[in-house]
């Protein structure tokens, strides 16, 4: 996770700064992390960076949601089963629900809400559970249907856990906008990983899946 994080980051900032005057692109300013890359490389690894994020979370979602007694293997099933399929239908939800979200949150903060809330197991449903995209969103909404407040409340608690590292970049920043960028990455794949787990958990209680006897949701 900290290396795809590093390598998406550091590539698109390449992008930023090989487009600015080159009287400043010697200098750190203030964009943060770049590669050495020229604009056409950086942009392809940008790219690529984005594919391998779909296959980290493919592959993540489906170690996380399973029985808390099998948590410690690594089958090879897990990292092969039907990826193609699953990884297009990630790519396609991915892309449904940014631009839903964007838009929700773009013109009252409730929508936005709501569908962070409401699809926020679609991925998972595709990763899990072998599902296209638009059954996943279905699935989704399905899941999360009488247990939207709760649901809300781990969606609040991914803002808070979001901010913690953004607030230690921050504060590094004061040092160099690079430092800072590069604790906040190393600090939010952590994170990320806690977040996985938590809807992972979720996911397995509210779909009645085999964990869920061993679990109780947050």
């Amino acid at each position: 996770m900290i290396c795809y994080q590093v390598l998406f980051v550091g590539s698109f900032n390449a992008v930023i700064v090989n487009r600015l005057p080159s009287e400043v692109q010697s200098s750190d300013v203030g964009v943060g992390f770049a590669l050495p890359l020229s604009t056409e490389v950086a942009a392809a690894v940008t790219v690529l960076a984005l594919l391998l994020g779909i296959g980290i979370f493919l592959v993540t979602a489906r170690l996380l949601a399973r029985d808390l007694s099998a948590l410690s293997s690594l089958p090879g099933e897990l990292f092969t089963r039907r990826i193609g399929r699953a990884f297009l239908s990630t790519l396609v939800v991915s892309v449904v629900l940014g631009v839903g979200i964007t838009v929700g949150f773009a013109f009252l903060l409730v929508p936005g809400l709501f569908l962070a809330v409401t699809l926020q197991f679609a991925l998972f449903a595709v990763a899990v559970e072998d599902t296209g995209p638009i059954e996943a969103l279905r699935r989704s909404w399905e899941l999360s249907s009488g247990n939207r407040w709760r649901l809300l409340a781990l969606v609040v608690l991914f803002g808070v856990i979001g901010a913690i590292g953004g607030a230690v970049g921050s504060l590094l920043a004061f040092v160099s906008p690079s430092v800072g960028q590069l604790a906040s990455l190393v600090i939010n794949s952590a994170l990320v990983i806690v977040m996985y787990g938590i809807i992972a958990d979720s996911f397995v209680q509210l779909r009645g899946g085999s964990a869920s006897s061993n679990r109780s949701l947050a």
